[in-house]
């Protein structure tokens, strides 16, 4: 076997043993934030959300409006399901619907006031967490994770079907 075949065959274990790790690191990294999230005692909070809500309400107060289906493919989540938490959320008067200007048959879901104020005291609560959870790193540490974080996210969603490519 010539040296450049033992070079690229041992590069090529070394891609996979770090492509295997950082896998085991994403698992673990969505299996320990769901804990964390579960564990917050939002109901201390005065107006905490469950983490449905609050995802729902995140993506409806950063990128909204939205019709019910669409969200639904941004949160992956069945539109039955996004449905009935809107409901929930329109019920606490966090959202509202109204006709989407495109097509009067369809409605579109934007935040209140309310669900502004609400998303905000929960999103800084969940921030303020992030920040004592990296209190010890330095700077450049927080901007090197940050920036290979948004690496990877944005190598993923580049291999997500869009809405076009899923009908």
């Amino acid at each position: 076997m010539s040296e450049d075949s033992q070079a690229t065959r041992a590069a090529s274990a070394e891609t996979e043993s770090a492509g295997a790790d950082i896998g085991r690191q994403v698992g673990k990294f969505i299996r320990l934030s769901e804990r964390l999230f579960a564990t917050l005692k939002w109901n201390e909070a005065g107006r905490g959300l469950e983490r449905p809500a609050y995802m729902l309400l995140n993506r409806i107060a950063v990128d909204g409006p939205f019709r019910l289906s669409a969200l639904a493919g941004e949160v992956s989540l069945d539109l039955s399901t996004v449905s009935r938490q809107v409901a929930a959320l329109e019920t606490a008067g966090l959202v509202a619907r109204f006709p989407d200007p495109s097509d009067k048959r369809a409605s579109l879901v934007e935040v209140t006031v309310l669900g502004r104020e609400v998303f905000a005291e929960n999103r800084a609560r969940w921030l303020a967490i992030w920040e004592d959870l990296l209190a010890d790193w330095t700077p450049q540490q927080r901007e090197e994770f940050a920036a290979l974080f948004t690496r990877l996210n944005e190598s993923i969603a580049e291999r997500l079907p869009t809405e076009r490519d899923a009908r």
